[in-house]
């Protein structure tokens, strides 16, 4: 992660308390990189609860939804004064923890242990299905150490990985380096033939790089049984070497377009997450990344143990038809299956039997983070008298306290659009012109 600067967060250690915080009322510490999609939707579903934000950005929306809020202090990014700091908070405010997307703790377990469990569990699936017809499977991958490399899940000998790479250069395969502990796309990376010194500075993997659709399936599990909420289509941006930093999600997907191509194997995705579920003892909301290449095969790349910023479109969009009511949410179904009970009873609309020609499920919202093309001033005022005038209705979220200073590459703020199918271009169109006025009216 990057300076908790990158949207607006101050980075001094300070407190933003509302009028309406109560002592009486039960403390929740949401802790991430960004918790301002998670304290809304708590906020909406459990409006008795106190809520506490902790996070990089300090964003003002974030601010105001909370009842008191603490940014992260900056130069303390390790695991370590991460945990210490939530705890420190927790402490202060007698709160139960809830962490939520975007940030690696210490204390998390292993990560190529579970990457060898999820990988051990789609081979598992694949071995026990009829005639292998299982579509998911994991890419290769390569567990690294200081330069040397070991092929995940086997006993095999330790290989230079720059060895490895040059030898399966000429059989045409690419790869990624992902850094141990890095979260939205900022730790991965392409790694051409001659490029040795990211292998050698860092933990992680190397991953042959896959070509196709990046996909994310959430899903929420509770104590007797783990549902399926939505697939999303993950929206990524290049920076330099890094093709895959997280920009934002497109959803929910009903099925996948194109002549030919079958639809989604919603049965096969049911199997892996209940599997994933029970082998990982996951309660609550979680998200399996993928993607998708042009045989049709679904590569799973990851498993995220907690709210996602997916599930935000999931969310808007179920509300939406009327699937979640206006006094409930994701976040609250998410504590509630954490402390043992059902909220998956109440979500019934994803099965094989949904009728996605309904004029409900054929819209879908997109959320799209706005990044800097140069460095500047934001002046969010600016941005919606310009909106105005130009009769854009996206809504502005993630907003950064007025006059902030944003580097080159950084975060600027989120849109959050809802897209009707039938107008798809028009929105399109509309979205392209909000990402330029945004861009465009960063003040020197």
């Amino acid at each position: 992660m990057n300076t908790p600067m990158a949207m607006g967060g101050s980075g001094r250690l300070e407190t933003v308390t509302n009028p309406r915080d109560g002592e009486n009322r039960p403390a929740i510490l949401l802790a991430g990189a960004s918790v301002r999609w998670a304290a809304q939707s708590l906020r909406r579903g459990m409006p008795n609860s106190r809520v506490i934000g902790l996070d990089w950005f300090g964003d003002s929306d974030t601010r105001m939804v909370c009842d008191q809020f603490h940014p992260f202090r900056v130069g303390e990014e390790s695991q370590e004064n991460l945990a210490q700091q939530i705890e420190s908070v927790a402490n202060l405010h007698a709160a139960r923890v809830i962490r939520v997307g975007g940030l690696q703790i210490s204390g998390g377990g292993n990560s190529w242990q579970q990457w060898n469990r999820l990988q051990a569990i789609v081979c598992e699936i694949a071995a026990a299905s009829d005639s292998g017809e299982f579509p998911v499977a994991t890419p290769l991958t390569y567990q690294c150490s200081a330069g040397r490399c070991r092929l995940a899940g086997s006993n095999c000998d330790d290989v230079s990985a720059a060895d490895l790479i040059a030898e399966t250069s000429g059989r045409g395969i690419r790869w990624l380096w992902k850094q141990a502990n890095s979260t939205g796309g900022m730790g991965i990376r392409s790694v051409p033939t001659s490029t040795e010194s990211i292998l050698e500075s860092s933990d992680g993997w190397l991953q042959q790089r896959i070509t196709g659709r990046s996909y994310g399936l959430v899903a929420i599990a509770s104590a007797n049984q783990t549902r399926m909420l939505g697939l999303t289509v993950g929206l990524h941006q290049r920076f330099g070497d890094r093709p895959f930093v997280y920009s934002g999600s497109r959803g929910p997907v009903s099925q996948i377009g194109g002549v030919g191509v079958s639809e989604v194997p919603w049965r096969h995705l049911q199997t892996l997450i209940e599997q994933v579920a029970k082998s990982f003892s996951l309660r609550g909301l979680f998200n399996l990344d993928f993607i998708r290449d042009a045989s049709g095969r679904w590569c799973l790349l990851e498993l995220n143990a907690r709210p996602s910023a997916s599930c935000e479109v999931i969310e808007r969009w179920a509300t939406d038809a009327g699937w979640v009511g206006p006094d409930d949410s994701l976040m609250r179904m998410h504590l509630e299956a954490i402390d043992g009970g059902d909220p998956a009873t109440r979500l019934n609309w994803l099965s094989e039997s949904t009728d996605w020609s309904s004029s409900s499920t054929r819209t879908q919202w997109i959320k799209r983070i706005v990044f800097a093309g140069q460095e500047g001033i934001v002046d969010v005022s600016t941005i919606r008298k310009r909106w105005r005038a130009e009769s854009i209705t996206i809504e502005l979220a993630d907003l950064p306290p007025e006059r902030t200073r944003i580097a080159t590459s950084e975060p600027i703020l989120t849109l959050l659009f809802r897209v009707d199918d039938r107008a798809k271009k028009m929105a399109s169109a509309q979205l392209r012109r909000a990402i330029r006025i945004v861009q465009g009216e960063l003040l020197p």
